[in-house]
């Protein structure tokens, strides 16, 4: 169990609340357990799913390339609750996946997708990693509005990644009915309990 409790999903009335621990059951990323964190303070829910949706499922910047920033992340910090996840509405193959930390070797993504991984590992390991010669690229592949929007979104994602490895929490805690959203192999090991 997490350092701190669930809150029972079932208990949550407000209905724009309810309809975000829903959308969890139904999609995953984000996970029913860490909406149900999050749902000890209404108002921290309500944020938290309104600048996922603005800026990680919509916003001006493709998909794909914010689900794969994401899921770097979540395996270069070792957050083996968050690398287990995969958006519903991103096209990643696990091959993908299997190669993000070796991304500058790899011929799976493309240079923009790869300028991107860049920016997120400065962000998640030394700023200074983010030199002229990776600006230069991130402006040759990216508009600024798009490179605000990804850096925004890898902060967002970092920081709740951080959090959540910090509590403790597991897939399945929470009911092993649902495995939307999880990497097949995660899948795997749950089923109804």
């Amino acid at each position: 169990m997490p350092r701190i409790s669930y809150v029972d999903p079932d208990s949550v009335t407000d209905p724009e609340l309810a309809g975000y621990l829903d959308d969890s059951r139904r999609y995953g990323t984000p996970r029913l357990e860490s909406q149900a964190i999050r749902a000890h303070v209404p108002a921290v829910l309500r944020t938290f799913n309104q600048s996922w949706q603005q800026v990680f499922r919509e916003g001006v910047l493709d998909h794909k390339v914010k689900e794969l920033a994401r899921v770097f992340v979540a395996k270069s910090l070792d957050c083996g609750y968050c690398a287990g996840q995969r958006s519903h509405l991103a096209d990643v193959d696990e091959g993908d996946v299997d190669d993000l930390i070796d991304f500058r070797r790899s011929e799976r993504f493309t240079e923009r997708e790869k300028a991107a991984l860049l920016l997120a590992e400065a962000i998640a390991w030394d700023p200074l990693m983010a030199d002229d010669e990776v600006w230069a690229k991130l402006h040759e592949h990216f508009t600024e509005p798009e490179i605000v929007e990804l850096g925004y979104f890898i902060g967002l994602t970092m920081g709740q990644q951080k959090f959540l490895k910090t509590l403790g929490i597991k897939h399945g805690e929470l009911g092993r009915d649902s495995t939307a959203g999880l990497a097949p192999e995660v899948a795997a090991t749950m089923g109804p309990s």
